[in-house]
Parts: structure tokens; C-alpha cells; sequence
């Protein structure tokens, strides 16, 4: 959410491509798109949105923001592992056959 807000350019691109594809989505039930005699399906509309936002996605940088994102996973990921308590994972008698050997004595 926060690369959304803090990237006006790429929040305006994502929105711009929803709309489209919705667009084209409520015309092609109402009457399909032909041209040049042929119909062009909702699948190659898609498409044709998906080609047309990626150099502007790219310019807005995208990729940059997958990266944060990755980043930012690894770090929430890697803290919560740091923190976590293994000595409440010991169960008593029944309880240790259903957990298995979660936690090996060192």
C-alpha cells in the first residue's frame, strides 16, 4: 500500500488499466468488438491493455516496487522467526504424536 501512495504515477497506471479492462469487459457483453471484420476476443483485449500499460508501469517504476515488497516480506518474515517462542511448541503425551518431532533437544 505504501509504494501505491507513494508513487502517484504508478497508482494512476494501475487505475487506468482497471478501468479499460472493465470497460472492455461491459462492452464485449453488450456487443463484441470487431475490426476489420474479424472479433477481437476479450482475452486479446486484455492483452492489449497488459502491452500498452507496461512500458508506463515501467517508467513508473514497478519494478522497484516488487523489489520493496520482496524486501520488506523477507524482513517481516525474518523478525517474526527471531521472536519466535519453540518452547510452547513441547506437548504432553497425545499431543507430542500429532505435533512430531517439531523440536529436537539440543
Amino acid at each position: 500500500l505504501y509504494c501505491l501512495i507513494s508513487s502517484p504515477m504508478l497508482l494512476i497506471v494501475i487505475a487506468v488499466s482497471g478501468i479499460a479492462a472493465h470497460t472492455a469487459a461491459r462492452r464485449t457483453k453488450d456487443r463484441k468488438l470487431s475490426v476489420a471484420g474479424h472479433e477481437i476476443t476479450l482475452a486479446h483485449q486484455y492483452g492489449a491493455i497488459i502491452v500498452c500499460a507496461l512500458p508506463f508501469l515501467f517508467l513508473a517504476g514497478a519494478g522497484a516496487v516488487v523489489f520493496w515488497v520482496l524486501g520488506a516480506s523477507l524482513f517481516t518474515v525474518t523478525v517474526h522467526a527471531a521472536f519466535y517462542n519453540y518452547d510452547k511448541l513441547e506437548g504432553t503425551g497425545d499431543e507430542e504424536q500429532l505435533m512430531g518431532a517439531i523440536v529436537e533437544e539440543v
